[in-house]
């Protein structure tokens, strides 16, 4: 009877060769892991990004700051600016918020003609709409505005455009579509289309915003 040699060679080639496969397959499945929270991390950065030019952007030289306020549904989303104010003596910020992108307003609301913004104000309100008190909203804006900027404002009833350069003359009233006409050299009339007081008045103020910011006023 012939003795069969053990074939160790053989099986040390065979476990050298599992080793390296298993070695291959393991370097397989880090690299993949690797690619795989690579494209996770970069995902991430990118989307960061996306969001925070999203939340931040700037119109004409004036920051916006998109906020929504979700303490009741749907959420409220605002386009927050800040105006310096002196409140006892100190410096800080005054916060509006407008409901109206002023990059979508722009084409929204057309506004013909410049602005001006002399110390003295004259204004006639003949628009009378309650619009679910977007009206308020809208003038309580407005006037917050004329204040922080400590202009003279008077109130004039029948109010006409006039030629003085040193008075701005604003007028609100319905019209049968919602745009701003500067008339003269410093008159202002805004007409509001039923109830779209809010994109009429945030038109005016985004003007008066940039105005501001060229200006230093």
């Amino acid at each position: 009877m012939v003795e069969k040699k053990p074939k160790k060679k053989k099986d040390n080639e065979d476990a050298s060769e599992s080793k390296e496969k298993r070695a291959e397959r393991e370097n397989r499945f880090l690299k993949n892991l690797f690619i795989f929270f690579g494209i996770v991390l970069a995902g991430f950065i990118i989307g960061s990004l996306a969001f925070s030019e999203a939340v931040e952007f700037q119109y004409r030289g004036v920051n916006f700051t998109i906020v929504e306020f979700c303490d009741a549904k749907p959420c409220l989303k605002t386009y927050n600016t800040k105006l310096p104010v002196l409140a006892d003596g100190k410096e800080s910020d005054y916060n509006f918020y407008l409901r109206n992108d002023p990059r979508k307003l722009e084409k929204q609301v057309p506004f013909n003609g410049d602005l001006q913004i002399p110390k003295n104000v004259t204004i006639d309100v003949t628009y009378n709409r309650i619009c679910q008190g977007y009206s308020s909203v809208a003038m309580d804006n407005f006037g917050t505005l004329m204040r922080i900027l400590n202009l003279n404002v008077t109130a004039e009833e029948g109010l006409s455009c006039g030629s003085d350069i040193n008075e701005m003359q604003v007028i609100v009233q319905e019209g049968e579509e919602t745009k701003i006409e500067r008339i003269g050299s410093a008159c202002y009339v805004i007409e509001i289309k039923e109830c779209e007081v809010l994109r009429g008045m945030e038109r005016f103020m985004i003007e008066m915003f940039v105005e501001i910011k060229a200006n230093s006023i």
